[in-house]
This record gives structure tokens, C-alpha cells and sequence, in this order.
């Protein structure tokens, strides 16, 4: 008779956020509904009573804007049955526990007229149209940018036709990656090979080339290209402005409540508003979130990026650009080399002393991939006598686990499989909402650890990260922040050039 295995498992109960007042509530939506926003006591920047906002778009998206952050002022009512995973919006005003509002200015609104458009869809070839509408949204930005009194957020509403013509869509599916010169392509595989060059000395190599103003994809490129502007923005399409105010007549993938939860937490986040805390994240733990991407502007496909993520003490995420690596032939994984791991981690630790104004007594590294010797031995380096934590978290994994019952695994659940691996459930039915707001059956993260703590504070640390994405009001994401917003920074990073001006804050990313 085959014997059925057995596991080891835990489980971590919910964490606290704290919200205004100091008070402690398990889900954002309610927390913010009851006590609203985290205030600040005793930091430097205060609690935003009025968002600042600027408008650009056409005559038409910028009053359906306008209508729309009207709109958010008063409550709106859910449609769902499940009050606790979609509860009525409360309204965006002083009056309710938000004790905020919104507030629009013509000094700060920047119409973009019919032949403006008109100029960037007569543009034939894709990346330069793409590129085209980017820099028509980024020079009415800059106009607005060189008022006295700034907006804190500007929303950039984008007309159909450039929906239609720069997004995403069957207009834009002819848009390549750039076309590189051989000068180029050589110049990329001697710096694969640790080639020097005499720009270090302000000498470099120049080729004579046509003039290419292109662009990949139009969201990433116009949050890269207004950068140095240092005035986050949020894109909303024509056609949800639309639909929010013309509900339910007209489709949309959230009734106005949830749209309008997630608009104006995220508007109020860019805003350098904190929504909420985390009620036990420790005030002494540096976490750093290590991840790579392609670079699109790279010629040499085999060569990624670095780039970490820091989590401070309050939460706050700062995003900090690496340097290239090579993917491994055999892996097909990119991993640091120790010297490069030694850089990265003493910036992040530079960072963190700064927003911190100490520096941390323990650090804790999340990646996804398995920490390479040159990797260990290059933070173990920079670290010392530090306390220290080497977690890969991984999603791609084929551990599937069911309970008894008609409701998936807990959230929260571990199951242990060695004595430095479980798989822990940052999804499934969650009791403080009744439910699992899925629609598969929940798939686990392997957590691999090597490090001074337990594993089960370690993965208490994860599941109270799952609940820092101040993008959205969603419960929690499947991954923790060091590593959830990995791929949207690096989609933006890509489209920038090296030397361009790199804001290190999470709201210009979002």
C-alpha cells in the first residue's frame, strides 16, 4: 500500500495596517473608510488636506476628468453583493475620514487641440507616432511644470484617437524593437567582455546616424521621458471616463466603487500621500527587492540589467538602476557578479541610512532566482556582522495544495518541505473578507531561505509586504512589494537611456 506524505504546516494570522488616528484595521478599503489615511506625527511631511491636480488631454477627456473627480467627491455604492471585499466608496472630501479634496486649477490644465493629433496620426511608421504622442503630452507637462504653484499629480487623459493610434491596439501591433548599426552591436559585445573605452575620459566613439526619435510603448515611454520634470502623472483612456460616468450602460472591468477606491488611493499616493502602514513592519530591517531586465535599448540581448527595490522603515519604495550582467548559458538566468553585488547593496544601504537617517541592524534581500556564490559572498561582504536574510521567492513552481471543504487554502498557510523551503500562500480564502477574490486555485510562492531568522518570520515579513501597494486597494498582491512592482519599473527603466535622469520613488513608476 503506497504511503500518502505528510507535511509540516503553519500558519500566519493576518497582519494589521494602521491608518489615521493611529488605528489598526486588517483591509485598506475598510481602514481608510473608518479611519482614513495613515497622518503623519513625526515626519517631515505632513498629510495632504487638498491634491493638487492637473489636467491634460483634449477639450472633451478633460471635462469628462473633471466630472470624474466630481464624481469621486461624493459616495458611491457598490453593486456587489460582498460589502466586505467591495464596499461603497466613502467619497473623496474633508467632510469624511479621508480629510481630503481635490482641487483643479486652469494654471494647471493643458488642452491638446484637434491638429496636434491630427500631426501625430499622420505619422506612417509605429515607434515614431508612438514617440510623436509622447512628446505631446510631455511638452504640455513641462508647460505646466514651469508654474510657481505646481499641481502634485497630473492626469493625462488620453483621447481615443491616441488610444487608438499609440497604445495598445491593432494600430500599434506593427511597433518594433529599435534597429541597432554594426557600430553599435560591436561596441555592445566589447563591453560584454569588459572592454574599457576613452569616454571614461570624456573620449568616446561617435558615429555619424540619422536623427531617431522613437518610442516602444507609449505609458513607459511618457513616464520615462518626464522624469526630470519631477511631476508624477496618472494616464486614464477616453473611453473609462466614459464608462465610470455612464455606468452601467456602458462596459467596464470595475463598477464605479472599485474604480473609484483604486483612482483615488493612487492619486493620493502620487501625491506623496501614505495611504496606510504596516502595523509591525520592524523599524530597524532594511528589505531589498533584487530583480534584472532587458534593456530594449541594449543591442546585446544576453546582457540584463540590475536593479533593486529598498524598503524603508516607514515603507517608502525607492527604486535604484544597477549595472549590466550577463545571463548565465546554462541557467539562462542573469545573476551579479560579486563585485557588482558589493555596489548595489552598499547604494541601497546609502539610501536606506538616508530616509532612515540610521543604519539598519538587519537586512533582508528578496530575488527570485537562487542566490549565486559571487552574489552571497559579495553581500556577505558588505553586510559584515550584520544580521542578514537571503530569500528567493519564486511563483513559478508546480506545488498545488487543496483542503477540505468548499474554500481554497488559507492565505497565510505554510507548508514545509526542508528545513530551508516551504511554500507559503499569499492567496486564498482570506476570513476578513469572506472569500477568495481569485478565480483558480492558488498558487503558492517557494520561499528558499538562508539567513539568521526563522522562516516563519521571514514569511510573516512577506504576507505584511503583499499589502503595501498603495496602486491599488486590492487586499494584498500575490508577491511582496520588493519584487511585485519588478516588471512595471523595468518597462519604464528600458525606455530610458542610460545617462537620462532616473527619479528613485515608486509614485513616478505606478
Amino acid at each position: 500500500m503506497k504511503r500518502l506524505a505528510t507535511f509540516d504546516t503553519d500558519y500566519i494570522s493576518e497582519p494589521d495596517l494602521v491608518f489615521g488616528g493611529q488605528r489598526e484595521e486588517k483591509d485598506p478599503r475598510i481602514g481608510l473608510k473608518y479611519h482614513g489615511p495613515y497622518h503623519f506625527s513625526s515626519e517631515t511631511v505632513p498629510s495632504p488636506n487638498h491634491l493638487r491636480i492637473g489636467i491634460i488631454g483634449n477639450g472633451h477627456t478633460i471635462t469628462l476628468t473633471r466630472k470624474i473627480l466630481k464624481f469621486l467627491a461624493g459616495e458611491i455604492a457598490s453593486h456587489s453583493t460582498n460589502k466586505w471585499l467591495y464596499p461603497n466608496f466613502l467619497g473623496f472630501n474633508t467632510e469624511t475620514s479621508i480629510k481630503c479634496e481635490f482641487m483643479t486649477n486652469d494654471n494647471w490644465q493643458s488642452t491638446i487641440k484637434d491638429d496636434d493629433i491630427k500631426k501625430v496620426l499622420d505619422v506612417s511608421e509605429v515607434n515614431r507616432r508612438i514617440a510623436s504622442g509622447v512628446n505631446l503630452f510631455r511638452d504640455k507637462l513641462r508647460s505646466i511644470s514651469l508654474e510657481d504653484n505646481k499641481p502634485d499629480v497630473v492626469i493625462c487623459a488620453l483621447p481615443k484617437e491616441i488610444v487608438e493610434y499609440c497604445g495598445i491596439s491593432e494600430r500599434t501591433r506593427g511597433a518594433k524593437r529599435p534597429k541597432f548599426t554594426a557600430l553599435e552591436k560591436e561596441i555592445a559585445e566589447l563591453k560584454k567582455n569588459n572592454q574599457t573605452f576613452l569616454d571614461e575620459w570624456g573620449l568616446g566613439i561617435e558615429e555619424q546616424k540619422e536623427e531617431s526619435d522613437i518610442d516602444l510603448d507609449f505609458r513607459n515611454a511618457l513616464k520615462g521621458e518626464i522624469m526630470d520634470l519631477g511631476i508624477p502623472i496618472q494616464i486614464i483612456k477616453e473611453s473609462t471616463l466614459e464608462a465610470i460616468l455612464d455606468y452601467p450602460n456602458k462596459k467596464t472591468t470595475q463598477e464605479p466603487a472599485t474604480f473609484a477606491w483604486n483612482f483615488a488611493t493612487a492619486l493620493y499616493y502620487k501625491a506623496n500621500g501614505k495611504p496606510w502602514r504596516l502595523a509591525k513592519l520592524r523599524q530597524d530591517t532594511c528589505y531589498v527587492g533584487i530583480s534584472f531586465y532587458h534593456n530594449l535599448l541594449n543591442p546585446d540581448r544576453e546582457v540584463q540589467t540590475s536593479m533593486a527595490q529598498v524598503i524603508t522603515h516607514n515603507g517608502e519604495g525607492i527604486v535604484l538602476r544597477g549595472s549590466d550582467v550577463i545571463i548565465d548559458e546554462h541557467t539562462k538566468e542573469a545573476h551579479l557578479s560579486e563585485q557588482q553585488a558589493m555596489d548595489l547593496l552598499t547604494r541601497a544601504l546609502a539610501t536606506y541610512k538616508e530616509r532612515a537617517n540610521r543604519d539598519p541592524s538587519r537586512v533582508v534581500i528578496h530575488k527570485t532566482t537562487l542566490f549565486s556564490e559571487p552574489e552571497k559572498k559579495g553581500f556577505d561582504q558588505i553586510l559584515g556582522s550584520i544580521s542578514k536574510d537571503f530569500v528567493t521567492i519564486s511563483s513559478r513552481n508546480q506545488f498545488r495544495f487543496l483542503r477540505n471543504g468548499n474554500y481554497p487554502v488559507l492565505r497565510g498557510t505554510i507548508v514545509n518541505l526542508a528545513r530551508n523551503k516551504c511554500v507559503l500562500f499569499t492567496s486564498g480564502y482570506t476570513p476578513r473578507i469572506r472569500t477568495y477574490p481569485g478565480h483558480r486555485v492558488p498558487e503558492p510562492l517557494l520561499i528558499t531561505h538562508f539567513g539568521d531568522s526563522e522562516v516563519n518570520e521571514v514569511c510573516r515579513e512577506i504576507i505584511g509586504l503583499t499589502k503595501l501597494n498603495w496602486n491599488t486597494t486590492e487586499f494584498a498582491t500575490q508577491l511582496p512589494i520588493t519584487l511585485e512592482f519588478a516588471s512595471k519599473v523595468a518597462k519604464v527603466l528600458s525606455e530610458l537611456d542610460e545617462g537620462m535622469p532616473l527619479q528613485n520613488h515608486y509614485r513616478f513608476y505606478m
